[in-house]
């Protein structure tokens, strides 16, 4: 097990430590805090039910938190081979951070928790931002990576004219950022809601089953943010926004074993683009669902399908 400097591990034990992760713990699931400079990260492991083929991590997106994975990792079968590892990202709901985090910060921590853990390579999952983490990881990280799974990732090379709107706008999203961390160093602060997943998935669901105008309340509702933000504070959302609009690592540089799934709608992505960049990985496996942005949202059976193939063949097949 590598030793990062500055992290320290400490087991959450009592009832009321486990209350302040940010989402509830599944049967089995125990809850963990690491100590780090700046931070103190919140994150929590599900052992496996059978033979250990190694550790999955998930990595949740923009203005969400750990409970984004609850009800994949509920029901994966994942869980008879892999351990499974899920966190608040630095910054975000239970895992406190003192300044700003960036994507170097979040490879870090993923690193730090991998070390905490005595594993030496995972498998890494993530959505939106944390796929961000993720490829950014992988390309970091290698030696810590035996494969990774994007799930609607921001490529630079396939974002559709909307995204790119919206990255044009960085460095407004940067200036205001550093206004709100100056209120927040004032004392002003607002109080957040806590942001139950996988509940709010349960009624976007209803929505998108209804469709026509509640179909579109719903997209509404997930792309907005005065939404995200009953959740999460502005300086950090910004950040959020800033740090997902940055470059994406070139696929040359991505060895290892690589999944990526693409959102057919192309709300935020070019599915055809995105395809062509996997073609470039060293070893790329690329696939589509229907939805627009929130696959965990809109289609988890399908994504849970593509993910537990891919996971199964490559790094536990059967004997």
């Amino acid at each position: 097990m590598r030793n990062l400097p500055h992290s320290r591990k400490k087991p959450m034990k009592t009832d009321d430590e486990k209350q302040l992760l940010a989402y509830r713990l599944l049967e089995g699931e125990r809850a963990e805090r690491l100590e780090r400079a700046g931070a103190s990260l919140r994150y929590s492991v599900l052992p496996c039910r059978g033979q250990k083929a190694g550790a999955v991590f998930f990595l949740h997106g923009v203005a969400s938190n750990g409970s984004r994975w609850e009800e994949f990792i509920e029901h994966t079968a994942l869980r008879d081979r892999f351990d499974i590892i899920r966190c608040d990202l630095r910054g975000h709901a239970a895992s406190v951070c003192r300044g700003r985090a960036r994507i170097e910060d979040w490879c870090a921590d993923t690193a730090a928790v991998l070390d905490a853990e005595g594993i030496d390579k995972a498998v890494i999952v993530g959505h939106s931002l944390g796929a961000q983490v993720a490829v950014n990881f992988s390309a970091r990280y290698a030696e810590r990576v035996r494969g990774c799974a994007l799930l609607d990732p921001l490529l630079s090379e396939a974002l559709t004219p909307k995204a790119l709107a919206m990255r044009a706008k960085l460095p407004y999203l940067k200036a205001m950022e550093g206004f709100f961390r100056c209120t927040g160093a004032l004392g002003f602060h607002r109080r957040l809601k806590n942001q139950d997943l996988r509940a709010m998935d349960a009624n976007a669901r209803r929505k998108i089953a209804a469709g026509g105008e509640e179909l579109e309340e719903f997209i509404r509702e997930y792309s907005s943010a005065k939404a995200d933000l009953q959740y999460i504070h502005s300086a950090v959302y910004l950040r959020d926004l800033v740090e997902v609009g940055r470059p994406t690592p070139a696929p040359e540089k991505i060895k290892a074993p690589m999944l990526v799934i693409g959102a057919s709608a192309g709300t935020f992505t070019n599915p055809e683009a995105m395809q062509a960049w996997v073609g470039k990985l060293t070893d790329g496996t690329w696939a589509q669902v229907q939805c627009a942005h929130w696959p965990m949202t809109e289609c988890p059976q399908d994504v849970a399908a593509v993910i537990e193939k891919w996971v199964f063949a490559r790094f536990a097949p059967a004997s």
